[in-house]
Protein backbone atom coordinates (compact mmCIF):
# COMPACT_ATOMS: atom_id res chain seq x y z
CA UNK A 1 0.00 0.00 0.00
CA UNK A 2 1.28 3.44 -0.90
CA UNK A 3 1.49 5.72 2.13
CA UNK A 4 -1.17 8.39 2.27
CA UNK A 5 1.48 11.09 2.56
CA UNK A 6 3.02 10.08 -0.76
CA UNK A 7 -0.39 9.96 -2.45
CA UNK A 8 -1.16 13.45 -1.19
CA UNK A 9 2.14 14.82 -2.42
CA UNK A 10 1.73 13.24 -5.87
CA UNK A 11 -1.80 14.63 -6.04
CA UNK A 12 -0.57 18.12 -5.24
CA UNK A 13 2.14 17.91 -7.90
CA UNK A 14 -0.33 16.65 -10.53
CA UNK A 15 -2.79 19.37 -9.58
CA UNK A 16 -0.24 22.08 -10.26
CA UNK A 17 0.99 20.46 -13.44
CA UNK A 18 -2.44 20.01 -15.00
CA UNK A 19 -4.28 23.00 -13.58
CA UNK A 20 -4.46 26.43 -15.20
CA UNK A 21 -1.14 27.61 -13.81
CA UNK A 22 0.41 27.61 -17.21
CA UNK A 23 1.21 29.96 -20.04
CA UNK A 24 -2.43 30.72 -20.91
CA UNK A 25 -3.50 31.63 -17.40
CA UNK A 26 -0.28 33.52 -16.68
CA UNK A 27 -0.55 35.72 -19.76
CA UNK A 28 -4.17 36.42 -18.81
CA UNK A 29 -3.04 37.61 -15.39
CA UNK A 30 -0.26 39.70 -16.95
CA UNK A 31 -2.75 41.53 -19.15
CA UNK A 32 -5.16 42.01 -16.25
CA UNK A 33 -2.35 43.26 -14.00
CA UNK A 34 -1.63 45.95 -16.50
CA UNK A 35 -4.90 47.18 -17.92
CA UNK A 36 -7.89 46.30 -15.72
CA UNK A 37 -9.11 47.43 -12.31
CA UNK A 38 -7.22 46.06 -9.34
CA UNK A 39 -10.27 44.09 -8.19
CA UNK A 40 -9.92 41.78 -11.19
CA UNK A 41 -6.61 40.28 -10.04
CA UNK A 42 -6.61 40.60 -6.27
CA UNK A 43 -9.32 38.13 -5.26
CA UNK A 44 -6.93 36.37 -2.89
CA UNK A 45 -3.88 38.56 -2.23
CA UNK A 46 -1.61 37.24 0.46
CA UNK A 47 -2.34 38.99 3.80
CA UNK A 48 0.50 41.24 4.89
CA UNK A 49 2.70 40.07 7.74
CA UNK A 50 3.40 42.49 10.56
CA UNK A 51 6.66 44.39 10.11
CA UNK A 52 8.58 46.13 12.87
CA UNK A 53 10.21 48.99 10.98
CA UNK A 54 14.00 48.89 11.32
CA UNK A 55 14.38 52.61 10.56
CA UNK A 56 12.38 55.78 10.90
CA UNK A 57 10.32 57.03 7.95
CA UNK A 58 9.37 60.72 7.96
CA UNK A 59 6.75 62.31 5.70
CA UNK A 60 8.35 65.65 4.80
CA UNK A 61 5.63 66.90 2.50
CA UNK A 62 2.40 65.58 1.02
CA UNK A 63 -0.42 66.80 -1.18
CA UNK A 64 -2.34 66.04 -4.36
CA UNK A 65 -2.09 67.00 -8.00
CA UNK A 66 -5.09 68.42 -9.80
CA UNK A 67 -5.11 65.65 -12.39
CA UNK A 68 -6.30 62.13 -11.58
CA UNK A 69 -5.97 58.64 -13.05
CA UNK A 70 -2.40 57.93 -14.12
CA UNK A 71 -2.37 54.15 -14.10
CA UNK A 72 0.96 52.74 -15.24
CA UNK A 73 2.37 56.18 -15.91
CA UNK A 74 5.53 57.52 -14.34
CA UNK A 75 6.78 60.84 -13.07
CA UNK A 76 9.97 62.46 -14.28
CA UNK A 77 12.51 64.70 -12.61
CA UNK A 78 14.78 67.32 -14.16
CA UNK A 79 17.12 69.18 -11.82
CA UNK A 80 14.83 70.32 -8.99
CA UNK A 81 11.59 70.06 -10.94
CA UNK A 82 9.21 67.08 -10.92
CA UNK A 83 6.59 66.61 -13.66
CA UNK A 84 3.41 64.57 -13.40
CA UNK A 85 0.89 63.86 -16.18
CA UNK A 86 -2.55 62.37 -15.59
CA UNK A 87 -4.51 60.44 -18.19
CA UNK A 88 -7.35 62.96 -17.97
CA UNK A 89 -5.14 65.66 -19.48
CA UNK A 90 -3.49 67.61 -16.64
CA UNK A 91 0.27 68.18 -16.49
CA UNK A 92 1.75 69.53 -13.25
CA UNK A 93 5.17 70.77 -12.19
CA UNK A 94 6.52 70.79 -8.63
CA UNK A 95 9.54 72.68 -7.34
CA UNK A 96 11.13 70.38 -4.75
CA UNK A 97 13.33 73.14 -3.30
CA UNK A 98 10.41 75.43 -2.54
CA UNK A 99 8.12 72.43 -1.95
CA UNK A 100 5.33 74.02 -3.92
CA UNK A 101 3.28 73.40 -7.04
CA UNK A 102 4.63 75.64 -9.83
CA UNK A 103 1.81 75.25 -12.35
CA UNK A 104 -0.91 73.05 -13.83
CA UNK A 105 -1.31 72.78 -17.59
CA UNK A 106 -4.86 71.79 -18.55
CA UNK A 107 -4.68 69.98 -21.87
CA UNK A 108 -7.75 69.49 -24.06
CA UNK A 109 -7.15 65.79 -24.79
CA UNK A 110 -6.52 62.69 -22.71
CA UNK A 111 -2.89 61.67 -22.28
CA UNK A 112 -1.82 58.11 -23.14
CA UNK A 113 1.91 58.06 -22.38
CA UNK A 114 4.07 58.78 -19.38
CA UNK A 115 5.76 62.15 -19.25
CA UNK A 116 9.44 62.64 -20.13
CA UNK A 117 11.54 65.70 -19.38
CA UNK A 118 14.92 67.16 -20.17
CA UNK A 119 16.47 70.61 -20.13
CA UNK A 120 13.69 73.16 -20.33
CA UNK A 121 10.97 70.90 -21.77
CA UNK A 122 8.56 68.14 -20.86
CA UNK A 123 6.98 65.72 -23.36
CA UNK A 124 3.90 63.48 -23.54
CA UNK A 125 1.65 61.89 -26.19
CA UNK A 126 -2.07 62.65 -26.39
CA UNK A 127 -5.05 60.47 -27.33
CA UNK A 128 -4.92 61.64 -30.96
CA UNK A 129 -1.30 60.53 -31.33
CA UNK A 130 0.44 63.91 -31.11
CA UNK A 131 3.71 64.31 -29.22
CA UNK A 132 3.41 67.48 -27.16
CA UNK A 133 6.33 69.61 -25.96
CA UNK A 134 5.78 71.93 -22.99
CA UNK A 135 8.24 74.53 -21.73
CA UNK A 136 9.28 74.45 -18.08
CA UNK A 137 7.02 77.49 -17.64
CA UNK A 138 3.95 75.50 -18.65
CA UNK A 139 3.38 76.77 -22.19
CA UNK A 140 2.98 74.78 -25.41
CA UNK A 141 6.13 74.74 -27.57
CA UNK A 142 5.17 72.43 -30.42
CA UNK A 143 3.25 69.27 -31.35
CA UNK A 144 4.14 66.53 -33.82
CA UNK A 145 2.12 63.50 -34.93
CA UNK A 146 3.65 60.12 -34.00
CA UNK A 147 0.67 57.75 -33.70
CA UNK A 148 -0.78 55.79 -30.78
CA UNK A 149 1.68 55.56 -27.88
CA UNK A 150 1.39 53.85 -24.48
CA UNK A 151 5.09 53.49 -23.68
CA UNK A 152 7.48 55.86 -21.93
CA UNK A 153 9.28 58.35 -24.21
CA UNK A 154 13.02 58.67 -23.70
CA UNK A 155 14.92 61.95 -24.04
CA UNK A 156 18.64 61.77 -24.74
CA UNK A 157 20.74 64.75 -25.75
CA UNK A 158 18.78 66.61 -28.46
CA UNK A 159 16.55 63.68 -29.43
CA UNK A 160 13.40 62.03 -28.13
CA UNK A 161 12.71 58.34 -28.81
CA UNK A 162 9.20 56.87 -28.85
CA UNK A 163 7.78 53.39 -29.35
CA UNK A 164 4.30 53.35 -30.92
CA UNK A 165 1.61 50.73 -30.33
CA UNK A 166 2.19 49.32 -33.84
CA UNK A 167 5.85 48.73 -32.91
CA UNK A 168 7.49 51.61 -34.70
CA UNK A 169 10.51 53.14 -33.00
CA UNK A 170 10.65 56.85 -33.82
CA UNK A 171 13.32 59.49 -33.23
CA UNK A 172 12.44 63.20 -33.26
CA UNK A 173 14.26 66.44 -32.52
CA UNK A 174 13.36 67.97 -29.16
CA UNK A 175 13.91 71.42 -30.70
CA UNK A 176 10.98 71.40 -33.11
CA UNK A 177 9.56 67.86 -33.22
CA UNK A 178 10.89 67.12 -36.69
CA UNK A 179 11.19 63.46 -37.63
CA UNK A 180 14.75 62.11 -37.72
CA UNK A 181 14.16 58.43 -38.46
CA UNK A 182 11.80 55.44 -38.03
CA UNK A 183 12.47 51.76 -37.48
CA UNK A 184 9.88 48.96 -37.57
CA UNK A 185 10.27 46.53 -34.67
CA UNK A 186 9.11 42.88 -34.84
CA UNK A 187 5.39 42.39 -34.20
CA UNK A 188 3.40 39.49 -32.81
CA UNK A 189 -0.05 38.18 -33.84
CA UNK A 190 -1.34 39.02 -30.36
CA UNK A 191 0.48 42.18 -29.25
CA UNK A 192 0.34 43.38 -25.65
CA UNK A 193 -0.18 47.08 -25.07
CA UNK A 194 3.06 47.89 -23.34
CA UNK A 195 4.54 50.91 -21.63
CA UNK A 196 7.99 49.30 -21.69
CA UNK A 197 10.86 51.75 -21.57
CA UNK A 198 13.71 52.28 -24.00
CA UNK A 199 17.33 51.91 -22.87
CA UNK A 200 20.25 53.74 -24.48
CA UNK A 201 24.01 53.52 -23.98
CA UNK A 202 26.85 54.89 -26.14
CA UNK A 203 24.39 55.90 -28.89
CA UNK A 204 22.90 52.40 -29.06
CA UNK A 205 19.22 51.80 -28.26
CA UNK A 206 18.30 48.49 -26.62
CA UNK A 207 14.62 47.62 -26.76
CA UNK A 208 12.53 44.51 -26.23
CA UNK A 209 9.88 43.46 -28.74
CA UNK A 210 7.53 40.65 -29.66
CA UNK A 211 8.23 36.92 -29.37
CA UNK A 212 10.96 37.21 -26.76
CA UNK A 213 13.25 39.39 -28.86
CA UNK A 214 15.58 42.26 -28.02
CA UNK A 215 17.10 44.61 -30.60
CA UNK A 216 20.10 46.93 -30.70
CA UNK A 217 19.56 49.97 -32.93
CA UNK A 218 21.89 52.81 -33.88
CA UNK A 219 20.44 55.88 -32.14
CA UNK A 220 21.99 58.24 -34.69
CA UNK A 221 20.40 56.85 -37.85
CA UNK A 222 17.90 54.14 -36.84
CA UNK A 223 19.71 51.20 -38.46
CA UNK A 224 19.61 47.73 -36.93
CA UNK A 225 22.86 46.55 -35.32
CA UNK A 226 21.61 43.16 -34.19
CA UNK A 227 18.46 41.32 -33.12
CA UNK A 228 18.36 38.32 -30.79
CA UNK A 229 15.64 35.92 -29.65
CA UNK A 230 16.41 35.10 -26.03
CA UNK A 231 12.99 33.64 -25.12
CA UNK A 232 11.55 31.61 -28.02
CA UNK A 233 7.73 31.38 -28.08
CA UNK A 234 6.25 28.10 -26.85
CA UNK A 235 2.83 26.52 -27.16
CA UNK A 236 0.36 26.02 -30.00
CA UNK A 237 -2.01 28.97 -29.57
CA UNK A 238 -1.34 32.67 -30.12
CA UNK A 239 -2.10 33.30 -26.45
CA UNK A 240 0.52 30.79 -25.33
CA UNK A 241 3.12 32.17 -27.75
CA UNK A 242 2.61 35.83 -26.87
CA UNK A 243 5.72 36.45 -24.79
CA UNK A 244 6.57 40.06 -25.62
CA UNK A 245 9.52 41.74 -23.93
CA UNK A 246 7.59 44.53 -22.23
CA UNK A 247 10.02 45.65 -19.51
CA UNK A 248 13.10 47.84 -19.69
CA UNK A 249 16.35 46.24 -20.84
CA UNK A 250 19.15 46.71 -18.30
CA UNK A 251 22.49 47.75 -19.79
CA UNK A 252 25.92 47.17 -18.29
CA UNK A 253 29.08 48.06 -20.16
CA UNK A 254 29.45 44.85 -22.18
CA UNK A 255 26.33 42.92 -21.17
CA UNK A 256 22.60 43.55 -21.31
CA UNK A 257 19.77 41.79 -19.42
CA UNK A 258 16.25 41.23 -20.73
CA UNK A 259 13.15 39.44 -19.41
CA UNK A 260 10.05 38.48 -21.36
CA UNK A 261 6.46 38.76 -20.18
CA UNK A 262 6.14 34.97 -20.26
CA UNK A 263 9.20 32.85 -20.81
CA UNK A 264 12.79 33.58 -19.88
CA UNK A 265 15.27 36.04 -18.46
CA UNK A 266 18.64 36.25 -20.17
CA UNK A 267 22.06 37.86 -20.27
CA UNK A 268 23.30 38.86 -23.72
CA UNK A 269 26.43 40.36 -25.20
CA UNK A 270 25.87 44.03 -26.01
CA UNK A 271 28.18 43.66 -29.04
CA UNK A 272 26.29 41.02 -31.01
CA UNK A 273 23.30 39.78 -28.94
CA UNK A 274 24.86 36.40 -28.20
CA UNK A 275 23.09 34.73 -25.26
CA UNK A 276 25.47 34.29 -22.33
CA UNK A 277 22.91 32.62 -20.09
CA UNK A 278 19.13 32.19 -19.98
CA UNK A 279 16.71 30.61 -17.53
CA UNK A 280 12.93 30.39 -17.05
CA UNK A 281 11.52 33.46 -15.28
CA UNK A 282 9.02 36.00 -16.57
CA UNK A 283 8.01 39.51 -15.65
CA UNK A 284 5.63 42.08 -17.05
CA UNK A 285 6.50 44.87 -14.59
CA UNK A 286 10.24 44.42 -15.08
CA UNK A 287 13.45 44.45 -13.06
CA UNK A 288 16.14 46.67 -11.63
CA UNK A 289 19.76 45.99 -10.76
CA UNK A 290 22.81 46.92 -8.78
CA UNK A 291 26.44 46.02 -9.46
CA UNK A 292 26.07 42.28 -8.85
CA UNK A 293 22.40 41.30 -8.96
CA UNK A 294 19.13 41.58 -10.86
CA UNK A 295 15.91 42.12 -8.88
CA UNK A 296 12.89 40.82 -10.76
CA UNK A 297 9.22 41.42 -9.92
CA UNK A 298 7.54 38.21 -11.01
CA UNK A 299 3.94 38.29 -12.23
CA UNK A 300 2.81 36.27 -9.21
CA UNK A 301 4.05 38.97 -6.80
CA UNK A 302 7.21 37.13 -5.80
CA UNK A 303 10.48 39.04 -6.00
CA UNK A 304 13.73 37.39 -7.05
CA UNK A 305 17.36 38.37 -6.64
CA UNK A 306 19.54 36.73 -9.30
CA UNK A 307 23.29 36.84 -9.80
CA UNK A 308 24.16 38.77 -12.95
CA UNK A 309 27.13 36.51 -13.57
CA UNK A 310 25.63 33.06 -13.01
CA UNK A 311 21.80 33.60 -12.97
CA UNK A 312 21.63 31.74 -9.65
CA UNK A 313 18.89 32.77 -7.25
CA UNK A 314 20.28 34.65 -4.27
CA UNK A 315 16.90 34.93 -2.56
CA UNK A 316 13.19 34.88 -3.24
CA UNK A 317 10.61 36.92 -1.33
CA UNK A 318 7.08 35.53 -1.61
CA UNK A 319 5.44 37.69 1.07
CA UNK A 320 3.54 39.78 -1.50
CA UNK A 321 1.83 37.15 -3.65
CA UNK A 322 -1.17 38.47 -5.56
CA UNK A 323 -0.51 42.09 -4.58
CA UNK A 324 0.39 43.48 -8.05
CA UNK A 325 3.95 44.27 -7.03
CA UNK A 326 5.68 47.10 -8.88
CA UNK A 327 9.12 47.07 -10.43
CA UNK A 328 11.75 47.61 -7.76
CA UNK A 329 13.65 50.80 -7.04
CA UNK A 330 17.05 50.68 -5.29
CA UNK A 331 17.87 53.19 -2.56
CA UNK A 332 20.48 52.92 0.19
CA UNK A 333 20.83 49.10 0.16
CA UNK A 334 17.06 48.74 -0.03
CA UNK A 335 14.80 47.43 -2.76
CA UNK A 336 11.58 49.46 -2.68
CA UNK A 337 8.36 48.07 -4.18
CA UNK A 338 4.70 49.04 -3.85
CA UNK A 339 1.44 47.11 -4.15
CA UNK A 340 -2.17 47.60 -5.24
CA UNK A 341 -3.29 48.88 -1.82
CA UNK A 342 -0.80 51.75 -1.74
CA UNK A 343 1.68 50.12 0.64
CA UNK A 344 5.38 50.74 0.08
CA UNK A 345 7.65 47.87 1.15
CA UNK A 346 11.35 48.23 1.94
CA UNK A 347 13.33 45.03 1.31
CA UNK A 348 16.88 44.34 2.47
CA UNK A 349 18.98 43.73 -0.63
CA UNK A 350 21.18 41.24 1.20
CA UNK A 351 18.61 38.70 2.39
CA UNK A 352 15.29 39.65 0.77
CA UNK A 353 13.45 40.32 4.04
CA UNK A 354 10.95 43.16 4.32
CA UNK A 355 12.36 45.42 7.04
CA UNK A 356 9.97 48.39 6.84
CA UNK A 357 6.60 49.34 5.41
CA UNK A 358 4.39 52.41 5.13
CA UNK A 359 1.00 53.08 3.55
CA UNK A 360 0.80 56.15 1.34
CA UNK A 361 -2.43 55.70 -0.62
CA UNK A 362 -5.38 53.45 -1.33
CA UNK A 363 -4.15 52.95 -4.90
CA UNK A 364 -1.07 51.85 -6.80
CA UNK A 365 2.11 53.86 -6.31
CA UNK A 366 4.22 54.89 -9.30
CA UNK A 367 7.97 54.28 -9.22
CA UNK A 368 9.61 56.91 -6.96
CA UNK A 369 12.07 59.59 -7.98
CA UNK A 370 14.83 61.01 -5.79
CA UNK A 371 14.21 64.22 -3.91
CA UNK A 372 16.58 67.06 -3.16
CA UNK A 373 20.25 65.95 -3.33
CA UNK A 374 19.11 62.33 -3.23
CA UNK A 375 18.34 62.55 0.50
CA UNK A 376 14.63 61.79 0.13
CA UNK A 377 12.25 59.99 -2.20
CA UNK A 378 9.17 61.38 -3.92
CA UNK A 379 6.22 58.97 -4.31
CA UNK A 380 3.11 59.58 -6.43
CA UNK A 381 0.02 57.36 -6.53
CA UNK A 382 -2.13 56.80 -9.61
CA UNK A 383 -4.86 58.97 -8.03
CA UNK A 384 -2.53 61.99 -7.95
CA UNK A 385 -1.59 62.10 -4.26
CA UNK A 386 2.10 62.53 -3.46
CA UNK A 387 4.49 62.18 -0.51
CA UNK A 388 8.12 63.12 0.01
CA UNK A 389 9.73 60.72 2.48
CA UNK A 390 13.05 60.83 4.30
CA UNK A 391 14.68 57.98 6.20
CA UNK A 392 16.71 57.90 9.39
CA UNK A 393 18.85 54.77 9.24
CA UNK A 394 20.62 55.54 12.55
CA UNK A 395 17.63 54.82 14.77
CA UNK A 396 18.29 51.08 14.61
CA UNK A 397 21.12 48.89 13.39
CA UNK A 398 20.09 46.74 10.43
CA UNK A 399 21.80 43.35 10.59
CA UNK A 400 21.78 41.27 7.41
CA UNK A 401 23.20 37.98 6.27
CA UNK A 402 26.22 39.79 4.82
CA UNK A 403 26.87 41.75 8.01
CA UNK A 404 30.31 41.60 9.61
CA UNK A 405 28.58 41.05 12.98
CA UNK A 406 28.69 37.57 14.49
CA UNK A 407 25.71 35.22 14.14
CA UNK A 408 25.04 35.52 17.88
CA UNK A 409 23.74 39.04 17.21
CA UNK A 410 21.14 37.72 14.75
CA UNK A 411 18.05 36.00 16.15
CA UNK A 412 17.20 32.37 15.40
CA UNK A 413 14.67 33.21 12.69
CA UNK A 414 17.26 35.27 10.80
CA UNK A 415 19.72 32.38 10.98
CA UNK A 416 17.11 30.02 9.54
CA UNK A 417 16.36 32.47 6.73
CA UNK A 418 20.04 32.66 5.84
CA UNK A 419 20.27 28.86 5.61
CA UNK A 420 17.14 28.78 3.47
CA UNK A 421 18.55 31.38 1.10
CA UNK A 422 21.79 29.45 0.74
CA UNK A 423 19.74 26.37 -0.23
CA UNK A 424 17.76 28.31 -2.84
CA UNK A 425 21.02 29.64 -4.29
CA UNK A 426 22.20 26.11 -5.02
CA UNK A 427 18.98 24.53 -6.25
CA UNK A 428 15.54 25.83 -7.18
CA UNK A 429 12.78 24.47 -4.96
CA UNK A 430 9.93 22.38 -6.39
CA UNK A 431 7.52 25.25 -5.73
CA UNK A 432 9.73 27.52 -7.84
CA UNK A 433 9.66 25.00 -10.65
CA UNK A 434 5.90 24.43 -10.51
CA UNK A 435 4.60 27.90 -9.78
CA UNK A 436 7.09 30.72 -9.77
CA UNK A 437 9.44 29.63 -12.55
CA UNK A 438 7.22 29.55 -15.63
Amino acid sequence: MIPLVKISFVSIVLFFLFSCIGPVKEIKYQIEDSWENSESFTDDPLPLKNVDNKFEITDLWSGAFKGRSARNFSVCKNDNLIYYASSDGVVSQIDIIKRELSWDYIYSKNITSSIACSGKSAFFVDYDGFLISLSNLGSLDWKSFVGEVFSNPLVENENIYIRTSDNELISLSIIDGSLLWKYKLPSSPLPIRSWGEISINNNIIYIGSASGKVSAINALNGTLIWESTFSPPQGSSEMERSNDTTSKVIVDEFVIYAVSSIGSIASLSSDNGQILWARPLSSFKGMTSDKDNLYVSHNSGSIYALSKETSKVKWRNSDLLGRDVSRGFIFNNLLIVSDFEGYVHFIDLDDGNIIARTKLSDDLILNPVSGLEGKSLFFVSINGSFNELSFNFHKSKIITSNSSESLEEIDVNDSENIKSNEKIDNEDSILDKLIFWD
